[in-house]
């Protein structure tokens, strides 16, 4: 269901219901579908129970803030990778003003 093909050929129905099973064009290919949605689904329903990436976080200090409401701490109004708008560090995501996530691998966009 991540097949370019699947996508771009029914690109004007799946903003519109479900996806379907796709078509292949051979046994192998079904077979290939099979075992990637399968362990794409296993990660869908049990991302909790999978060790996580040992990324960095680095937080400030919420009793050193001024604010009211220790929540805010954490609110996000829109979360940016590091560096400028020419290079662009996506092994950075700034979540807020306090918060950063560093170490991130750049295979996790993939």
């Amino acid at each position: 269901m991540h097949s370019e093909d699947y996508r771009a050929r029914y690109a004007d129905n799946l903003s519109k219901e479900l996806p379907r099973i796709p078509c292949v064009k051979s046994a192998e290919n079904f077979w290939i579908f099979v075992t990637v949605e399968r362990e794409l689904g296993n990660l869908h329903v049990n991302y909790e129970t999978v060790e996580p990436y040992p990324v960095t976080f680095k937080k400030g200090n919420p009793k050193l803030t001024d604010i009211s409401n220790p929540e805010k701490f954490y609110d996000v109004t829109e979360m940016k990778f590091a560096g400028n708008s020419k290079k662009k560090d996506k092994s950075t995501v700034i979540y807020n003003r306090n918060i950063t996530i560093k170490d991130i691998p750049l295979e996790a966009y993939e």
